[in-house]
């Protein structure tokens, strides 16, 4: 019964000329994203499918994180703020793209960034995590400049001013949130 309805799906799909791919099939293309394909970046840039895998690599991303610290607390918070931040730092990333004249949307810059998430799972290394994490971070920013170049058909000199652009609202918005901490702390440390 279900390999008859399995065969359907399937053949419906055949009609139309697509078939959905399988969680195993996404990370191999985000693999390929992190190789720098531009093949794969254009494929996952139109396959509409290819939006909640994009979800999970980031939320997994954070997860990671929290493995490495050995808490059940962390790996949760790690997952929810990593597909937040996702959401966010591609939301900048897509109105500074459309300021240099790109011409995506924000779904078709999202699902290949998504997809080349997997290098943040490095973070899951005991001890060495942040390291190797800083390290993907550093290289995540070229993954975005190809993905700028290829998924948004901006020219490399653009991509790469977007990408520093990103990089320095990004640092400023991280000083923000951690001097808001730091008074907030500070605050609750004078008045307990």
């Amino acid at each position: 019964m279900i390999v008859e309805e399995r065969a359907e799906v399937q053949s419906e799909g055949s009609k139309h000329g697509e078939r959905r791919m399988d969680i195993g099939e996404y990370l191999q293309r985000g693999m390929q994203i992190l190789q720098l394909d531009e093949h794969a970046v254009r494929e996952a840039k139109k396959d509409e499918d290819a939006l909640l895998p994009a979800m999970a690599f980031f939320a997994i991303a954070g997860l990671a994180s929290g493995v490495a610290q050995f808490s059940f607390r962390e790996m949760l918070i790690g997952a929810v703020l990593a597909t937040i931040l996702s959401v966010v730092l591609v939301g900048i990333l897509h109105v500074l793209s459309r300021l240099f004249g790109a011409s995506c949307s924000f779904l078709e810059l999202y699902r290949p960034l998504g997809l080349s998430a997997p290098i943040y799972w490095v973070q899951v290394v005991p001890v060495l995590g942040p390291f190797l994490g800083f390290l993907a971070a550093i290289y995540s920013l070229v993954v975005v400049a190809k993905v700028l170049e290829s998924a948004a058909s901006l020219p490399r000199t653009k991509a790469v001013i977007v990408v520093v652009l990103l990089f320095g609202i990004s640092l400023f918005l991280c000083l923000i949130f951690l001097a808001y901490v730091g008074s907030l702390m500070l605050i609750q440390s004078i008045f307990s």
